[in-house]
């Protein structure tokens, strides 16, 4: 009996992961001998199997629904949980800095306002300097005068403006080279900065990129969490602004873990500068006889859904920002009961296989409110809907139910660096 309900949910699993039923089985003949666990696989099928059911449930759809169907209802349920924020944050304007603060005040206290250690704003002004930003200083009016510049200008926000003015060629072959030769010593232990770029920066952002333009992000060595206002407020923003800032708040909060700790090497710049790079390893996972993980520092699936290390096992530190993101965000739930947002509690592993209409093909629809989130704000169709957290938050989910959260943080920080973990 055991072994047909093995067999089942080993089907199951390895289908949600898209990934072979070989690869998870051996995978959780050798992670049953390193932790003494067994039945994790079962588990988290079976809790996958509860949760949808009672979701759709809510939904009010029935036992069978097509793949759209479940899309649109989720689709709807995110909006509905988008307009509920937006009104609880009394209507916030993301096009001024005003306007952002209410959001950025409950992100930074759901956070617990963290601390970090972060670049000296003294050696970014040295950076700055060493190569001075031309567009930048173009677009403000400054010529050639980079001291004029820095005289008036906050370099932060200069250091923000880098990413979205100045072409990404010259950032790495020419701005980047200096980070070789950082020191310890140019760095310190600072609270992390969400802040809101005055609106003159958003004309700047629009003359380089236009519609591109991505009007969040982060500095990892500064500890910067940086918004350019924008004018466009489609459907899905607010919740899209909560769950990326406090993500980007924990992966800003992470990578000074990582510094702090490649502090005390010798090839403590080199080791910045790949961590920043975030690249994934190409090489074969190294070692057939153990578990190996591949470490991916990105979301693959972005680039190519069908990237063959996608079907190795892995294990994400974004999907873990993503996970400490959720917990928080149901902490919220939990003091406003009112906004909905409890209807996404333990979803951002949770996905499902419905038939598609018309069809005898299935179609794998994330739960996550993640991926609804993004796909709501970009307006995706049923078929360019938005996929990759949800799969990497349950390859870590696999991972930590064998050796825990504590294991999953410790392991991805201390490897970062080779692209993989060997147990």
């Amino acid at each position: 009996m055991r072994l047909r309900c093995m067999k089942s949910e080993i089907i199951k699993i390895a289908k949600l992961l898209r990934t072979s039923e070989g690869v998870i089985l051996d995978l959780e003949k050798k992670m049953e001998k390193i932790s003494g666990k067994q039945g994790v696989i079962e588990k988290i099928v079976r809790e996958n199997d509860q949760k949808i059911q009672a979701k759709l449930k809510e939904l009010g759809l029935g036992p069978k629904p097509t793949a759209q169907q479940v899309y649109q209802a989720l689709i709807d349920k995110v909006k509905s949980t988008d307009q509920s924020l937006f009104e609880h944050f009394h209507h916030p304007d993301f096009s001024t800095v005003v306007g952002c603060r209410s959001l950025i005040n409950a992100t930074k206290e759901l956070t617990d306002d963290l601390s970090g250690f972060y670049l000296k704003e003294s050696k970014a002004k040295e950076l700055l300097q060493l190569n001075p930003p031309q567009k930048i200083m173009a677009s403000l009016g400054y010529g050639d005068d980079i001291d004029k510049m820095l005289a008036k200008e906050d370099v932060f926000e200069v250091f923000c403006a880098l990413r979205f003015a100045e072409d990404s060629q010259w950032l790495n072959d020419v701005f980047f080279k200096p980070y070789a030769d950082l020191k310890k010593e140019d760095f310190e232990k600072r609270k992390i900065k969400v802040m809101v770029l005055p609106e003159k920066w958003l004309n700047i952002g629009q003359k380089f990129l236009g519609k591109k333009l991505h009007h969040m992000s982060h500095l990892k060595e500064l500890g910067i969490v940086f918004v350019i206002p924008t004018t466009n407020q489609p459907p899905g923003e607010t919740i899209y602004f909560f769950f990326m800032t406090i993500h980007y708040i924990y992966e800003v909060d992470w990578h000074s873990k990582l510094f702090k700790m490649y502090n005390q090497e010798a090839d403590f710049a080199q080791k910045i500068i790949q961590a920043l790079k975030v690249e994934v390893s190409g090489q074969p996972l190294p070692d057939k006889e153990k578990a190996s993980w591949r470490i991916l520092a990105k979301y693959l699936a972005k680039d190519d859904p069908n990237d063959p290390r996608l079907a190795e096992p892995h294990i994400s530190p974004e999907a873990w920002h993503y996970t400490k993101t959720a917990l928080d965000i149901q902490k919220f739930a939990q003091r406003f009961p009112d906004l909905g947002l409890s209807f996404w509690q333990g979803l951002d592993v949770v996905g499902q296989y419905f038939p598609t209409n018309s069809s005898e093909e299935e179609t794998l629809i994330s739960f996550d409110l993640f991926d609804n989130g993004i796909s709501l704000l970009r307006q995706s169709s049923f078929e360019s809907k938005y996929l990759y957290h949800q799969q990497e938050a349950l390859w870590n989910e696999v991972f930590i139910g064998y050796l825990g959260e504590e294991k999953l943080d410790k392991l991805l920080l201390e490897n970062l660096d080779k692209g993989f973990v060997v147990l």
